[in-house]
C-alpha cells in the first residue's frame, strides 16, 4: 500500500430511498475521515435525485446506471476498481457509529485468516441482531461509542453471515470475482461469498464489538417483491453449487448452547457428534472465548459426508464415520464438552455409546444429548445414574439433558 493507496474501498449501491442514503453517506463522513478511506457509489437506476446527490459528494468514485442492473452486479462494478487494502459494501440504509470501522480494522488486522467481517447491527437475521435502546439517533451513537471498544473476545467465527456491512481482503474478494452475479439480483448471495471465502481457507468473523445501526433492509425489499420466485431458484442454485442446505448450515441450536454450565479454563476441547455442519459446536466454541478461554479446540464425527467440505473450514480435526466410532477417532484427548446433537431415536446401541462417551470427559466434563420419548429419558437417566454422573440442567421437558462427570 502506497501513500496514494487508500487503506479501504467503501462501496455504497442506493437504489432510490434518496433519504436513507443521505444519513449513511453523512455518518460514513462523520466517523471516518481519520481513517484512509475512498468512496465509491453506486447509483443502481434511481429516480429519485440519488444521482444528482452522488455526483454532488466531493473526492469520490461515482458509478450510475441508467437502470437497475441487481445488486451483485451492480456491487461488482465497485468492487472491480477498489483500489484499498480492504473493501467494505455498505447497505445504503446503514447509519454508521463512532469506532465502527475502527474496531473491523483491528479484527481484519489481527489474523491475515480472517478473509471477511461484519459487524453486528439492530436489524438482521442469522443471529446478528443486537439491540441498543434508543429514543433519538443521537442518544443512539451515544450509547455506540460507549458500546463500541475493540475485544477480540466478541470476536465470533461463523459459517455465514448476512452482509450488511461487509469487510473483505481486496485481493481475496477479486480472487472471487466479487459476489457470485448467478445470484442477481440478490439473495442467497452473501451465503455463497461466506462459503466460497471459508473453502479458501479463510475464516468469517461475527464483529460483535463493532454495532452500527441498520434500518432492515427496506432498500432491497421492493426489487426483490418484483420476482416473488427469487429466493426459491437462489436457495436451490445455493445447493447446487455448494452441496449445502443454507438454512441448516447457518442454525444454531440456543437450547444447547443455554444448557451447558461454563466451566472456565484456558485450554477447553469440544466434540460433537451428528450430522450437521457443526454450527453449533462451533457457537459453544465462540461461547466459551467470549468468557475467557483460549486454545479452544473443536472437533465433530458426521454421519453426513456432504457436511465434511464444511466442517473441515472450522473444526480442528473432523471426520465421517458412524457414531460408534467415535472412541477409536476421536478418543486421545479428554473434552470438557461432548455435544450429541443426532437423534436419540436413530442411535444403535445407545447404552455403549453414551458409557464410550463419558469416559471421553474430563472431570466435570459435561455431555449433552437429547430424549426424544419418555422411554428413551429413562433409558438415558437410568444409564447416568449408573455412571454416578450428576444430572446438570435440562429443557424442554426433559428433551434436552445435560450430564457431568463428578470433579
Amino acid at each position: 500500500m502506497t501513500e496514494d493507496t487508500p487503506l479501504v474501498s467503501i462501496v455504497v449501491l442506493a437504489y432510490n430511498h434518496l433519504d436513507y442514503t443521505r444519513e449513511c453517506i453523512e455518518s460514513i463522513y462523520r466517523y471516518t475521515s481519520h481513517l484512509s478511506f475512498e468512496l465509491i457509489t453506486i447509483n443502481n437506476g434511481s429516480s429519485d435525485g440519488t444521482e444528482e446527490y452522488f455526483n454532488s459528494l466531493p473526492d469520490t468514485i461515482k458509478i450510475s446506471f441508467p437502470e437497475n442492473i441487481g445488486v451483485c452486479r451492480a456491487i461488482n462494478h465497485g468492487f472491480r476498481i477498489a483500489r484499498g487494502k480492504y473493501t467494505m459494501n455498505v447497505s445504503n440504509d446503514i447509519v454508521a457509529m463512532p469506532h465502527w470501522l475502527d474496531n473491523l480494522l483491528i479484527c481484519m488486522e489481527s489474523d491475515p485468516k480472517i478473509g471477511m467481517a461484519v459487524p453486528v447491527c439492530d436489524a438482521s437475521c442469522n443471529y446478528q441482531q443486537m439491540v441498543l435502546p434508543y429514543r433519538t439517533m443521537e442518544e443512539l451513537k451515544e450509547k455506540a461509542a460507549v458500546y463500541n471498544v475493540s475485544n477480540p473476545a466478541l470476536w465470533e467465527e461463523r459459517l455465514k453471515l448476512s452482509t450488511y456491512a461487509g469487510i473483505y481482503r481486496t485481493e481475496l474478494q477479486k480472487a472471487l470475482g466479487g459476489f457470485d452475479e448467478d445470484f442477481n439480483p440478490g439473495c442467497y448471495d452473501d451465503d455463497a461469498i461466506c462459503f466460497s471465502i471459508r473453502r479458501m481457507g479463510y475464516k468469517v468473523i461475527f464483529a460483535k464489538d463493532c454495532f452500527v445501526h441498520h434500518y432492515g433492509a427496506h432498500t432491497f425489499t421492493a426489487e426483490y417483491d418484483k420476482d416473488k420466485g427469487l429466493a426459491i431458484r437462489n436457495k436451490l442454485l445455493f445447493m447446487r453449487k455448494f452441496a449445502a442446505e443454507p438454512y441448516v448450515a447457518g442454525l444454531i441450536d440456543y437450547n444447547i448452547i443455554d444448557l451447558v454450565r461454563y466451566s472456565g479454563g484456558d485450554s477447553i476441547s469440544i466434540l460433537g457428534l451428528g450430522s450437521s455442519y457443526g454450527t453449533t459446536p462451533l457457537q459453544l466454541k465462540n461461547t466459551c472465548k467470549s468468557k475467557g478461554s483460549r486454545n479452544i479446540g473443536l472437533y465433530y464425527l458426521t454421519q453426513d459426508a456432504h457436511t465434511m467440505t464444511d466442517l473441515k473450514t472450522v473444526c480442528d480435526d473432523c471426520a465421517f464415520a458412524p457414531l460408534e466410532e467415535a472412541p477409536e477417532l476421536f478418543g486421545g484427548r479428554a473434552y470438557d464438552y461432548i455435544i450429541v446433537e443426532a437423534d436419540s431415536r436413530q442411535l444403535q446401541n445407545r447404552s455403549e455409546l453414551f458409557s464410550a462417551l463419558y469416559a471421553m470427559l474430563k472431570a466435570g466434563g459435561q455431555l449433552v444429548c437429547t430424549a426424544a420419548s419418555p422411554q428413551i429419558l429413562y433409558e438415558i437417566m437410568g444409564l447416568f445414574y449408573n455412571l454416578d454422573a450428576r444430572l446438570e440442567n435440562q429443557l424442554n421437558n426433559f428433551y434436552y439433558l445435560c450430564f457431568t462427570t463428578p470433579k
